[in-house]
């Protein structure tokens, strides 16, 4: 019977609060309470950060590994990211040693670039194997970038640098775990999307359909499809309100829809809010960045019993065609159909019934249980 780890969550760069990456976190350390592991997190500090749970270090330098920078100036970043990395381990192993609890010691990486992994790498290669895991979760189609070679090949170190079965790599899309166990030629195991609390439907009294575009502008999330949507001049103008980041700049026409605007990051309760307040999802995404590639969004718009309207040949379009909800794969083109396609939608029982299974089949693996057993698997 092997002695409860600590899980080390190490991120290279938390961009600010944006995004994933927060509430990612926050549910490993609900998954690991369940699981009566020690959790705790090393990140890089940064200038306007939301405040941070106490098991949260700002230990980590080095995060400018994803800047334009001249060789000199990456291999200088790479030197003082990988010696935080490794300072932070080396007193945490000491200390363990000192009091005499040999425990085991799981470093995992979900957001990163080839260097980063490459300054993790370095940074393990001096410190002691014995009872030490590298877990990797990886989020996009790194087997398509023009660095995929290094990403292969770090993988092999990592391997190499720890003992058998000490390393793993994790994906939360299928698709994505599939394409990529083929070309790296290591097995993945696909995660649930942890961060799906139940969120309670409001009853609005405002006759309007809320349309969400959820967080900071993209261009490869559809930027320019909500700009147009926003200033499309349309007949069903009354019965929509278009909710945006202020950043995303979008503006409100005569006999235009009406818009509302949000901070480019919300709260975690502000974000559950309009969660609850939203009967359509907009997410229109890239086909080509998202052909594989996971949405948090979508998939807690789905828990949160809203309706997602998506591109095709995306992720989410395949995950809606298994649930036979080919009407919420839509063209983008004309932001006059849109509307009424989305009107039409709103209205549409046997969407919102297909829709409940959907839910249900997302629930039964979309938790924190599910998500805690699938680390325990791979400890035992």
């Amino acid at each position: 019977m092997k002695n409860e780890p600590i899980f080390i969550s190490v991120i290279p760069n938390l961009m600010g609060g944006e995004g994933h990456i927060i509430p990612y976190h926050v549910s490993i350390n609900k998954a690991t309470k369940i699981l009566n592991w020690h959790h705790e997190v090393i990140y890089s500090p940064e200038e306007n950060l939301p405040i941070l749970p106490d098991n949260w270090y700002g230990v980590l330098r080095g995060n400018k590994l994803e800047n334009e920078l001249n060789i000199f100036d990456k291999l200088k970043e790479i030197i003082i990211f990988s010696r935080s990395i490794f300072r932070y381990f080396q007193d945490k192993l000491s200390q363990q040693k000192l009091d005499d609890k040999a425990r085991s010691n799981i470093i995992f990486i979900e957001r990163f670039i080839h260097l980063q992994l490459f300054s993790l790498w370095l940074a393990v290669l001096f410190l002691p194997k014995k009872d030490l895991y590298i877990w990797v979760l990886y989020r996009h189609n790194f087997h398509q970038h023009k660095t995929k070679f290094f990403y292969k090949l770090l993988n092999k170190l990592l391997k190499n640098s720890v003992k058998k079965n000490h390393f793993a790599l994790f994906s939360d899309s299928e698709l994505l775990a599939n394409s990529m166990t083929k070309y790296f030629d290591e097995p993945f195991t696909v995660m649930p999307i942890p961060h799906t609390d139940f969120v309670t439907k409001s009853v609005d009294d405002n006759d309007r359909i809320i349309c969400w575009w959820a967080g900071p502008p993209r261009e490869e999330k559809g930027w320019t499809i909500i700009k147009k949507m926003s200033e499309c001049v349309t007949p069903l103008a009354d019965k929509f309100t278009l909710v945006t980041a202020k950043s995303a700049n979008v503006r409100m026409v005569d006999k235009g829809v009406k818009v509302i605007m949000t901070e480019d990051n919300l709260p975690r309760e502000d974000y559950e809010f309009w969660l609850s307040k939203t009967d359509i999802m907009l997410i229109p995404y890239d086909s080509i960045a998202y052909q594989e590639r996971t949405s948090g969004v979508f998939t807690e718009s789905v828990m949160a019993g809203n309706i997602p309207v998506t591109n095709k040949d995306t992720w989410m379009a395949k995950e809606l065609l298994k649930f036979g909800l080919d009407k919420l794969i839509i063209d983008w083109d004309n932001p006059e159909q849109v509307w009424q396609k989305i009107y039409d939608i709103v209205h549409c029982e046997q969407t919102k019934t297909q829709l409940k299974i959907m839910q249900k089949a997302y629930s039964d693996f979309h938790n924190l249980d599910n998500f805690a057993h699938q680390f325990k698997i791979n400890f035992s």
